[in-house]
């Protein structure tokens, strides 16, 4: 028996009939053009751009890649048929692309440059990106627009760079009416038991006189859920030290006093911060992150010496670890508090080092 809704017109109630949406590019296109109906709320994702229409991978072609404002990038899949076996074939499928998208683009330059050709090719209509060279060109208006000035662009491409490396990709699929018993419980399978973050959107279609309301409802599984990130503020200063384990309270606590000695800028994002040296524009250095992590970030660094060499560098002196193309991560404890302040000294001499050269210093 087909479900009903009621549609208030006016003054008057229209009854809507249950009914079918069979065309998945349309769904597709409809997606991409109105992005901001993904129900975000219910998956505990961010605002998300649309960055891919059928992006091209080695295993086949992506319907739809998100990026969410919190670095999380998302693969989209439709399957509206109602057969139970299409459905379970779709979740495999989705996993191949997150294993191709993580073997094609585990680096920010990978991914930028399939970015960039989406945005730049003619299934793009979005004019905002159309002619823009660089990630931080196409979403920085766009994200700031969407969640306000606080949001930070350098800590949403720290936690990318940090997810491409590691194929920490969201996969969501997306499927026409209620999804059958057995296709709920692999989602909570993959997301319980394997800790792989796969939803599910429902999309639930009304029709009248040859008028058709469609409804996406998210169907999120997983071992738990967190607020969701537009109700957040930015974190302060006291409430970010509450959050650290003691050694890297102690550490944090220093670090920040030492950067304002300084005349660092500072930024507070939702979990952590983040140190800039006071250019044009702020050049991102450092980050710190509850419970224990400290990051050196590179990302907009002009380093003489390379990537590679500065790395090399950095661990000789602590036990950082790479992530991703310019992130390096140290968690705080009792036995690399010591090595921790003295990476905090090399860090104030390389940034010494690179505020002289801007200024022009012999």
């Amino acid at each position: 028996m087909k479900r009903k809704a009621l549609l208030k017109n006016g003054d008057e109630f229209v009854v809507l009939e249950e009914s079918d949406f069979d065309a998945e590019t349309a769904l597709q296109e409809a997606l991409k053009r109105n992005p901001e109906v993904i129900p975000v709320a219910d998956l505990d994702l961010g605002e998300v751009v649309v960055v891919g229409r059928e992006t091209p991978l080695p295993v086949g072609a992506i319907d739809l890649l998100l990026l969410d404002a919190e670095g999380r990038v998302i693969i989209v899949e439709t399957k509206l048929s109602r057969n139970p076996e299409l459905r379970r074939q779709v979740v495999a499928q989705v996993l191949d692309y997150g294993a191709s998208l993580w073997r094609t683009a585990p680096t920010l330059k990978e991914f930028e440059a399939m970015v960039l050709w989406y945005w730049h090719s003619d299934a793009c209509e979005d004019e905002q990106v159309k002619d823009v060279k660089s990630l931080r060109q196409g979403l920085e208006p766009i994200f700031k627009e969407l969640c306000g000035e606080e949001w930070d662009y350098d800590t949403f491409e720290a936690t990318l760079a940090e997810n491409l490396a590691n194929g920490q990709h969201v996969l969501l699929v997306v499927a026409s009416g209620l999804m059958d018993r057995l296709s709920r419980d692999l989602l909570q399978y993959v997301n319980f038991c394997l800790n792989v973050p796969l939803y599910g959107v429902e999309i639930d279609v009304f029709e009248t006189a040859g008028r058709q309301l469609i409804v996406p409802r998210g169907v999120r599984y997983g071992p738990e859920r967190r607020p969701p990130t537009p109700t957040r503020g930015p974190i302060d200063r006291t409430t970010f030290l509450a959050a650290c384990m003691p050694p890297a309270a102690t550490f944090f606590e220093r670090m920040l006093n030492e950067a304002e000695e300084r005349g660092m800028i500072f930024y507070w994002g939702y979990k952590g911060f983040s140190v800039r040296m006071p250019l044009e524009p702020p050049v991102t250095v450092m980050y710190g992150f509850p419970p224990d992590e400290f990051q050196v970030y590179t990302g907009n660094w002009s380093l003489d010496t390379g990537q590679a060499e500065f790395r090399r560098r950095l661990s000789e002196v602590a036990p950082f670890k790479p992530s991703g193309q310019y992130t390096n991560i140290l968690h705080l404890d009792e036995k690399t508090q010591q090595q921790a302040y003295a990476a905090l000294a090399f860090m104030w001499g390389e940034v010494e080092e690179m505020m002289a050269a801007a200024r022009g210093d012999e």
